[in-house]
């Protein structure tokens, strides 16, 4: 079916009394990040939007400028609407402490990743290096159990911010040791300078990356031979679609895997074990949970 024709129907459905909710709905999260959102708004909202941007031809998204890809990664923190910096930055320092169902799933995440490693027989003081902390909570965390942690983050306020939080475990006259280093996922083997780990691992960031691919290959160069790459809980392959909305209001990558892609990438890489812990029934939606040895 010719391009043009498919444009011009999803146009037109676009600009249906269909869709007209979907279209005041994104124009209202437009203004306010935290719009209360039921299921269905959502749907009707991500539809009109995916409807409207592939008759523009901007979707599937397509991202071309690295430079441009990572000044947006940095600039998260000032783009949510109806929110200051100030306030994404409180939120970012008390995760996953927050009130509601996420607090449960991202300490459930956690004590999935620490079996992982367990599995594995990677016990402190193994050390460890993070891919997009963030604000470093898990690996925060993780030096608190004894592990030797390295977290690296695009973002220089990232850097400070977790910062925060190896000046609160000194506070606790602990042993630890916790680092943050502010680095691109894709050359992060560049900004260590050859230093070797036990393992690394990516929580829900490896989707973030402007390259994947070159991501697992920089993460492999950090690795000692034998050692673990864990992707964890990265989106499937209709995140591309679910999350969309978000992609949009935020300027950043939400984009979804198969677990195909992954593996091959992997392999390539040089990957000589790779164990897939997650769901065999993921329907395209459940995330990745996937444990590769160099």
């Amino acid at each position: 079916m010719p391009a043009n024709f498919l444009k011009q129907s999803a146009r037109v459905l676009a600009n249906s009394f269909l869709f007209g909710p979907g279209r005041a709905l994104f124009a209202e999260n437009l203004r306010n990040w935290n719009l209360p959102l039921s299921k269905i708004d959502k749907l009707r909202l991500g539809v009109w939007l995916i409807l409207d941007d592939f008759s523009k031809g901007v979707f599937p998204p397509r991202f071309l400028d690295q430079q441009a890809a990572y000044q947006a990664e940095k600039d998260y923190f000032f783009a949510l609407p109806g929110m200051t910096d100030k306030q994404v930055r409180h939120n970012n320092m008390t995760k996953p402490f927050w009130h509601g169902k996420d607090r449960w799933v991202f300490l459930n995440q956690f004590s999935t990743l620490v079996t992982r490693l367990q599995q594995l027989q990677l016990e402190p003081p193994a050390k460890i290096l993070e891919l997009g902390c963030g604000g470093g909570w898990m690996a925060e965390f993780l030096a608190t159990m004894g592990y030797d942690i390295c977290g690296t983050t695009i973002s220089e306020i990232d850097v400070a911010d977790a910062g925060r939080r190896i000046k609160a475990l000194a506070a606790k006259e602990i042993p630890f040791k916790l680092r943050f280093v502010a680095a691109p996922m894709e050359t992060v083997h560049v900004t260590l300078a050859g230093e070797l780990f036990d393992a690394v691992f990516v929580f829900e960031a490896l989707h973030h990356a402007f390259d994947w691919r070159e991501t697992i290959e920089s993460a492999a160069k950090c690795l000692r031979p034998g050692g673990w790459l864990l992707i964890c809980n990265e989106p499937n392959l209709l995140h591309t679609c679910i999350s969309y909305r978000v992609a949009k209001l935020t300027n950043t990558h939400e984009i979804g895997f198969s677990k195909g892609d992954l593996v091959t990438a992997l392999q390539k890489t040089g990957f000589r074990k790779i164990i897939s812990t997650g769901p065999k029934l993921h329907w395209w939606t459940r995330p990745h949970w996937l444990l590769a040895q160099k």
